[in-house]
């Protein structure tokens, strides 16, 4: 089989194909038409944010009256569940434009800042059309011209203000990032990474529902339970069926880094729980 996959790709590069996998040869033996270009045509190469939830329950989404397929919030409201009531939270949905009339003010601030300074994207001016752009990881410029688009603080006078202490870079091994902050109480530690793996990591999610108070002057948490895991999972899987590429900002506060009795055999390695 390697034999003739071999034979194949030296019969396709006289046709000018390059193969770089020989497996290709196997799927190319199906097509008749082949359209190839350079990226900027078939594709513009630029990511950007379409769908997520802020904790478990706030389901936005980009142009959400054209693109109600792309949240998973539940239709009806839970018939054990009135005004008053301390259960279980409904899902709802939210056109990404509006965000912030859900979102605190201190909400908002920590998801600006997980998204500024666990990140290596900066802007500035490209040549070509003189405009300002991101320039960086595809995901992180995606995360900063969100940030952009609600109009939050800027990125670099976040950055500016912040007091990094440690920066820990992406490993393909634990699929994830971070940077410790000095505040005001101790440290915080924002996260960003695969989902799938940092929310098993997590205790609790932030708590955001359609009745929420933009003028609140704190972050309001719950504890992960059972619905609450079943709920990120379902929403994980939801978002990846999609073919979106789905990551996960966490944090957590600690009275001093590195804590006590964290081992780490490097620097740079992540905790085991946020």
């Amino acid at each position: 089989m390697t034999l003739a996959l071999a034979f194949a790709t030296k019969r396709m590069t006289k046709e000018n194909l390059l193969v770089r996998v020989l497996g290709s040869c196997e799927t190319m033996a199906n097509s008749s038409v082949i359209c190839t270009d350079k990226t900027g045509t078939l594709t513009r190469n630029v990511m950007s944010v379409v769908a997520g939830s802020v904790g478990i329950h706030a389901k936005f989404v980009r142009k959400l009256e054209d693109n109600q397929a792309r949240t998973n919030a539940k239709r009806s409201r839970s018939p054990h569940r009135n005004s008053d009531s301390k259960g279980p939270r409904d899902d709802f949905s939210i056109d990404q434009s509006m965000l912030n009339t859900v979102l605190s003010r201190p909400l908002a601030s920590l998801f600006n800042a997980a998204i500024a300074l666990n990140s290596t994207a900066f802007e500035d001016v490209e040549k070509e059309s003189g405009e300002r752009v991101f320039v960086g990881s595809k995901t992180e410029t995606a995360l900063l011209i969100f940030a952009k688009e609600l109009g939050w603080a800027d990125y670099k006078e976040t950055r500016d203000a912040a007091r990094v202490v440690q920066v820990i870079p992406f490993s393909s091994e634990r699929k994830a990032m971070g940077a410790v902050v000095k505040t005001d109480h101790g440290y915080r530690f924002y996260v960003k990474g695969a989902s799938e793996i940092l929310t098993k990591l997590c205790s609790r999610h932030v708590v955001v529902d359609s009745r929420s108070d933009a003028e609140a002057d704190d972050v309001e948490v719950a504890d992960i339970d059972g619905f609450s895991e079943e709920n990120i999972s379902r929403t994980i899987i939801f978002y990846a069926n999609q073919t979106l590429r789905t990551i996960a900002l966490c944090y957590r506060d600690f009275p001093s880094w590195p804590p006590p009795g964290m081992q780490a055999t490097a620097v740079d390695e992540v905790g085991t729980s946020l």
